[in-house]
């Protein structure tokens, strides 16, 4: 009798703990406020910060200390190389982190797209290849300005796979904080990826082991494979391995599966004459942005054709130029006011760009596409005023540039620009 007993007992302590596991959760809400977008249960929030705030994710618990949070996996999408964000929200990783048995709620992707619209959409088009690093990369951006044109310079010469690997890098030592990723933004906004690379790994590599990493597409997770790590590990090996190159070959090979790029030109072809996959990328995406869709169907036939790296090149420069000559610039977004001066055409940006001797007739093609609009300040000092568009077409300020590119500090600012610009555009100064 006590065995059957104490059985029974067994039997309905297992029935409660089945019924206490199965029990459904409870799904979070997701609200806008004037800081950004809520992932909400309750009195706790996982707080998506806007641009301008600054940018961030912070857990507010209730009786607790705000917590920044630094999401470590893809929350854009990446088509460019085949690569669609899911589960984009903290929730959906780490159920826990709001209490046991708080979920993701159904709206949680819709939510988290509408969030990164409101983001400056070239900077997110920047940050999309770089996989788990997306979010890292777009909370660089805010901590150093020009940061962000460093990587639009390499991301048109195809260079980002040791700066994908340096980001890595910095995830990998577990020094995430606040503080540090200010110090490691300032750091890659002013050293060279020689410097970066020995900051995490006690040594430099060769040149050739470096040229190699560059040509990796971003975002490959580089830190997982065996073959990087023998690599690094062996920094002065003079030649590259087999099992790097083979690895670099699976790497472009499944982006090639999942886009249309080897169906619109010979990309093996190219890259086995030294051009490297995201260089390719960069290239036919800038020489197809600006075209109409009566210029388009040429530049796809022109494409079909290429064989050599310098023919790839020849149709770059042909069919941007092309673009430049026939396509007007967008509207100002803010209206003209006192020594503000918009810059309403390709020759006043060269005019601007020498004027300042600040490089901004480089991003002719942003302004075109509706990105970016570039504004002269004729006042003391004088000032180059940078605004970038959201994807729900908003505008924000990215920066103000003073002579020879130079980063204006905040005091300067808040003197030039509460008087010239509204305060929606003023949003993304903080």
């Amino acid at each position: 009798m006590a065995t059957r007993d104490m059985l029974a007992g067994q039997q309905q302590l297992a029935l409660e703990e089945q019924s206490e596991r199965s029990l459904p959760p409870t799904y979070a809400n997701y609200e806008w406020t004037g800081e950004g977008l809520c992932e909400r249960s309750g009195s706790d929030t996982i707080l998506y910060s806007y641009w301008d705030q600054p940018f961030a994710c912070t857990i507010r618990r209730q009786h607790r200390d705000p917590e920044d949070f630094l999401p470590a996996w893809a929350v854009l999408d990446a088509p460019d190389y085949g690569r669609i964000a899911t589960q984009r929200s903290v929730l959906a990783h780490h159920p826990r982190t709001l209490g046991t048995g708080i979920a993701a709620g159904p709206g949680a992707e819709k939510a988290l797209a509408e969030y990164i619209a409101t983001l400056p959409r070239l900077l997110v088009a920047l940050a999309a290849p770089f996989g788990a690093q997306q979010w890292l990369l777009l909370d660089l951006f805010r901590r150093a300005p020009g940061l962000w044109k460093q990587v639009h310079r390499q991301t048109a010469f195809g260079r980002l796979g040791t700066l994908s690997l340096t980001l890595e890098l910095f995830c990998a030592a577990g020094r995430t904080a606040p503080r540090q990723r200010q110090a490691f933004a300032d750091t890659l906004n002013l050293e060279t990826r020689e410097t970066l690379l020995h900051r995490f790994l006690k040594a430099t590599p060769p040149p050739a082991l470096l040229a190699f990493l560059e040509q990796f597409p971003p975002g490959s997770d580089l830190l997982d494979e065996r073959s990087i790590k023998s690599a690094l590990s062996q920094a002065g090996a003079p030649q590259v391995s087999e099992d790097l190159t083979r690895l670099q070959q699976r790497s472009f090979s499944a982006i090639l599966s999942e886009t249309e790029w080897a169906g619109m030109t010979p990309v093996q072809a190219l890259i086995d004459q030294g051009v490297p996959l995201s260089r390719l990328i960069a290239t036919i995406k800038s020489g197809l942005r600006n075209l109409t869709a009566s210029e388009r169907p040429a530049a796809l036939a022109g494409l079909k054709k290429l064989q050599a790296p310098q023919a790839l090149q020849w149709w770059l420069m042909h069919w941007t130029t092309l673009a430049g000559r026939s396509r007007s610039f967008p509207a100002p977004p803010i209206p003209t006011a006192p020594m503000l001066t918009p810059i309403a055409n390709a020759a006043q940006l060269q005019r601007e760009s020498q004027r300042m001797r600040n490089g901004v007739d480089r991003y002719l093609a942003d302004v075109l596409a509706g990105d970016l609009y570039f504004y002269h300040y004729d006042g003391q000092p004088a000032a180059t005023i940078c605004l970038a568009a959201t994807g729900t077409n908003d505008w924000l300020l990215l920066e103000v540039l003073g002579e020879d590119g130079t980063h204006l500090q905040d005091g300067t600012c808040q003197e030039i620009v509460p008087s010239l610009l509204s305060q929606d555009a003023l949003k993304g100064h903080a």
